[in-house]
């Protein structure tokens, strides 16, 4: 489960983007049902999840991908939505008890792309529409036709949530409302915070260190007076960067490597872990 607090659909769609891209336990293999099947009880098992692809096969043989992509499928609300590298791609979908996956009314992006990339998308995009056998085994999926096997692990184990703690947390951008934005910055003077286990908050702004009390509690941060150097040449960065403390609280959301804060006014910032 990933931690904190549910963004706004609006402003989901600005940090995401057109991207489509986006749990059961056991030992016993099982074959599930999506939830378009009659039998609430299979939805859990694949809704909300995220998988990474491990393994893919074609004719018995490891089929390789395009350097630095991965195949990633993710099932939410019934519809399932896929990217390997370029586009993204979905549309709603269903498994009948027999476990063979259907995807009605299966949509893309179009964004340009190198040729590799292109056919390693048309390759996702027809493995979906095959009417693929779907296995799920605790966090392990399997998609399977009669050439190819796509072996699939959820994000949960191949990408799990840092902790916030102690992690240091590199600005990846800004959020003004229903606005996500980056902004360039010159190397080496990226924004960066720690939250360390004493309840301090130190960090950089782009322009000076500063340092400030912070409780955490489940999904929310209550921030403390922030104490800091005046900053010589303030930048749009280092604005944009305190508005997250005009208030004193800020909701916190992780997902894997990813951190959001979002204050009351609808300001905040996003995060990589710098690992």
């Amino acid at each position: 489960m990933r931690i904190g607090f549910p963004i706004p659909s609006k402003m989901l769609a600005a940090l995401l983007g057109l991207s489509l891209v986006l749990g059961a336990c056991g030992n016993d293999e099982t074959v599930v049902g999506g939830p378009a099947v009659s039998d609430d009880s299979a939805e859990p098992a694949l809704d909300g999840r995220q998988f990474w692809s491990i393994s893919v096969l074609e004719n018995g043989v490891e089929r390789p991908l395009v350097d630095d992509t991965r195949i990633s499928v993710r099932f939410n609300n019934g519809n399932i939505s896929a990217s390997a590298g370029c586009n993204s791609m979905g549309g709603p979908y269903q498994v009948d008890n027999d476990g063979q996956l259907t995807v009605r009314e299966m949509a893309s992006t179009e964004i340009g792309c190198d040729p590799e990339r292109h056919a390693q998308d048309e390759f996702v995009a027809a493995v979906l529409t095959a009417r693929p056998q779907l296995t799920l085994n605790g966090h392990d999926l399997t998609l399977a036709t009669d050439t190819v096997r796509i072996q699939l692990l959820d994000t949960e184990v191949a990408d799990p949530d840092r902790p916030i703690l102690q992690t240091r947390w590199v600005v990846t951008g800004f959020i003004q409302g229903e606005m996500a934005m980056a902004m360039n910055v010159e190397p080496g003077r990226e924004g960066w915070i720690e939250f360390s286990e004493d309840s301090q908050l130190t960090g950089f702004d782009g322009c000076v260190d500063f340092s400030a009390p912070a409780t955490l509690s489940e999904g929310e941060i209550q921030f403390g007076e922030v104490t800091s150097e005046d900053c010589a040449e303030p930048s749009l960065y280092s604005e944009a960067f305190n508005t997250l403390f005009e208030t004193d609280k800020a909701a916190f959301s992780i997902d894997g490597p990813r951190l959001t804060l979002l204050n009351a006014q609808d300001n905040g910032v996003t995060f990589r872990a710098d690992e």
